[in-house]
């Protein structure tokens, strides 16, 4: 039985690790010959630090940048001298095992349904604690919708507002590395039980917040569901968020 130490960061698909703007994440290993759950913990601290130069401690999924000032690429690394979000799991290995490492987005604490995993071998005594660790990509978009805030309105026009982040939270700006340009955003408003439905794109505002250009008009009273959608194609990542909502009168 030899002691192994393992450490897991979990970073976002062309973003940064996944810390306080999302929620962070929760890691397990588990040995998948027997199923047996080897060590479970929250990757807690901060997002990491990019920086224009790779170095030996910074994680090879580099942040491409296309017409972000002069710099291109961008490569992410633990912040010196301050927690990064990373979870250390400890095992008693007698063998070479195969480990299925796992990683939950949370958010408040819970689960919210999307996760990455991955397997390799691991060996009795070979340490993995040096930068960056095992590196696990969450891909996919967190979409929020802001407006309609209440689940009953008294018109019959619907003005849709949504928040878009990369998974670790990270913002999309003009002046950021990642450009609303590469996000392409739509509602999809559709009536319960009728025959109405339509898709209008969101347009971008202001930071990570995307607005219907006009009112979506509403044919009468109903129940609706409203799904929106993000897609950034260039990285292959996808986010939606839903509701349903009434319209009075």
């Amino acid at each position: 039985m030899a002691s192994t130490d393992v450490l897991v960061r979990v970073q976002a698909k062309g973003g940064k690790f996944l810390g306080p703007d999302a929620g962070y994440s929760r890691v397990t290993l588990t040995d998948v010959g027997s199923g047996t759950v080897l060590a479970q913990g929250i990757a807690e601290g901060g997002s990491g630090t990019l920086s224009g130069g790779f170095d030996a401690g910074a994680t090879r999924q580099q942040i491409v940048t296309p017409q972000y000032g002069t710099q291109t690429t961008l490569w992410l690394s633990a912040t010196p001298g301050q927690p990064t979000a990373g979870f250390t799991a400890s095992l008693e290995l007698d063998a070479h095992t195969l480990v299925e490492f796992a990683a939950e987005a949370l958010t408040d604490n819970q689960p919210n349904g999307q996760v990455v995993r991955q397997t390799m071998w691991l060996t009795p005594g070979a340490n993995l604690t040096a930068e960056p660790g095992v590196v696990l990509v969450m891909p996919g978009l967190i979409v929020q919708v802001l407006a309609p805030a209440t689940q009953t309105l008294p018109g019959r026009s619907l003005d849709v507002s949504a928040r878009v982040t990369m998974m670790c939270g990270c913002q999309i700006d003009p002046t950021l590395p990642w450009l609303p340009s590469e996000f392409q955003v739509t509602a999809t408003v559709s009536q319960i039980g009728g025959a109405f439905t339509t898709t209008v794109p969101l347009t971008f505002q202001a930071t990570s917040t995307f607005d219907t250009a006009a009112p979506i008009a509403l044919p009468g009273p109903g129940d609706y569901q409203l799904a929106v959608d993000a897609v950034q194609a260039a990285e292959g990542n996808v986010g939606s968020a839903s509701m349903t909502f009434t319209v009075d009168g």
